[in-house]
């Protein structure tokens, strides 16, 4: 299916609705990353913004944003910037935006009239986790403008481990961090883990009440 019949599948669907829907258009692959290349996202949102119904949505953990600025996206086109602690993203995230960037990006992005919200995703339970997240919390509260704090709502997704996805990125980063832990991960379906209940309950509180002390206000949509 070619962008452009999606596209007009997705305004169809928009039109028909008796409540504006949000679509979400990046779950397979990074269309910030891919529009250096293809120029997509620039197309899908001067498109999408002529609409009058619904609204866009699409995460990045990339900061090249620059040609979205200046495009009519009616403020129909939500952007959520993924983040993580720097060392994780140094680490694990091999080869995309480092943080700082990453903040400044989403300050763009609002101060353009996008829609914009905050990703902590996926939340790695590693030995020093708490000392991290709290650091990238404290970061958060100083770099994001105080517009972008107003305007924003963050989701929280932990981890998912798969040993399929092992596999892959074994072979393509040989030096990439072990993430499995079988003290704190319990099954998920064949090849699949996930933090036991009562640990992720743990890390939910925490990092609740870090944003709840550092970002008062601003809301946290879902954990998962």
């Amino acid at each position: 299916c070619k962008p452009e019949q999606m596209l007009y599948k997705i305004i169809k669907t928009a039109d028909d609705a008796q409540k504006d829907l949000v679509f979400e258009i990046g779950s397979n692959s990074d269309l910030v990353l891919e529009n250096t290349i293809t120029g997509n996202l620039e197309w899908t949102i001067e498109n999408f913004g002529k609409n009058k119904k619904g609204l866009i949505t699409f995460p990045t953990k990339f900061d090249m944003v620059g040609p979205l600025l200046s495009l009519n996206h009616n403020g129909r086109v939500i952007m959520r910037m993924s983040v993580n602690p720097q060392e994780i993203i140094t680490k694990i995230e091999f080869g995309t935006s480092p943080l700082k960037r990453r903040i400044a990006a989403l300050n763009s992005m609002c101060e353009a009239g996008y829609k914009v919200g905050i990703l902590i995703a996926p939340v790695i339970l590693v030995e020093n986790w708490r000392e991290l997240y709290s650091k990238l919390i404290d970061r958060l509260a100083e770099e994001l403008t105080e517009k972008a704090k107003r305007r924003l709502f963050i989701e929280i997704i932990f981890m998912t481990y798969s040993y399929v996805h092992r596999a892959i990125n074994r072979e393509a980063f040989p030096k990439a961090a072990e993430l499995y832990d079988k003290e704190l991960m319990t099954g998920r379906g064949r090849g699949k883990y996930c933090y036991r209940d009562d640990v992720r309950a743990m890390g939910e509180e925490f990092l609740r009440n870090q944003l709840e002390v550092k970002l008062p206000g601003v809301p946290i949509i879902y954990v998962v």
